[in-house]
């Protein structure tokens, strides 16, 4: 891709931002890495003088369905020429660097991207497989990030590490409404209409309380007010009910 071709690509955040990778090592990384973006909503892949083919069987393979991203990925020289036209950008760093630049979590560097690069084109680069970012190929880029281990002196595959920031990039791209999920909670007088069903249905088994009817359903009440359930839960244990009354009125001895 020329610096032409990528100072072209401005669109809408998350799909304004560009993932590069920088001298990849293994096909199958590049395959992975384009699914992840694919995934995720995303579709520009850079690839800085790659070691390796970053358009082999393996990488193809990899990417599954997202063959497509693999078709129009761009391959250039120099992380300079990755980085056309950008106006934000985040390396992504694992070791610990002499300059001590502040080093941001993925979701945190997300959000300066959002806040920063909205709709212009922005990067997120990442490092050789074998080694990472060089020093000065760090201090091309606007921020640094990392991502946190558990576990010293160890680090996510290169794949893994774009995926790690791909879905940071898109759970910051839903609204309210994708984001949380909304119970179709049961109304009172749907309950209280099972409760009146689940009764007759204790009566017509002749069922017999220690103590009152009333004592009885109300361990019921007890079990299911604890939980949140919704209409069609309901409807479910309408349908146990219906079976059990159908079982009796055969005259069938089980239930």
């Amino acid at each position: 891709m020329s610096a032409m071709d990528l100072n072209a690509a401005t669109t809408q955040f998350p799909a304004n931002v560009r993932m590069v990778l920088v001298e990849p090592e293994h096909p199958g990384n590049v395959g992975s890495a384009a699914r992840a973006l694919w995934t995720m909503g995303m579709q520009q892949l850079v690839v800085v003088k790659p070691a390796c083919d970053p358009r082999g069987e393996e990488a193809y393979w990899l990417a599954h369905a997202a063959s497509t991203v693999i078709d129009n990925l761009q391959v250039v020289d120099t992380l300079e020429q990755a980085l056309a036209g950008t106006v934000f950008s985040v390396g992504t760093t694992r070791r610990h660097r002499r300059v001590a630049y502040p080093v941001f979590l993925p979701g945190e560097s997300v959000s300066q991207i959002r806040e920063r690069a909205p709709s212009q084109p922005a990067a997120i680069v990442f490092g050789r497989e074998s080694s990472g970012l060089t020093n000065a190929e760090l201090a091309l880029c606007s921020i640094q990030s990392t991502i946190p281990c558990a576990r010293e002196n160890h680090s996510l595959n290169l794949a893994q590490a774009v995926l790690v920031y791909a879905t940071a990039l898109h759970d910051a791209s839903l609204l309210p409404d994708q984001r949380d999920f909304h119970w179709n909670l049961v109304s009172h007088a749907e309950m209280e209409n099972f409760y009146r069903r689940l009764e007759a249905i204790l009566v017509l088994l002749d069922t017999r309380p220690a103590t009152s009817m009333e004592s009885y359903l109300a361990r019921f009440r007890r079990v299911l007010s604890r939980m949140a359930l919704e209409t069609r839960d309901v409807r479910l244990l309408h349908k146990l009910l219906n079976r059990i009354e159908a079982v009796v009125d055969s005259g069938q001895s089980g239930v």
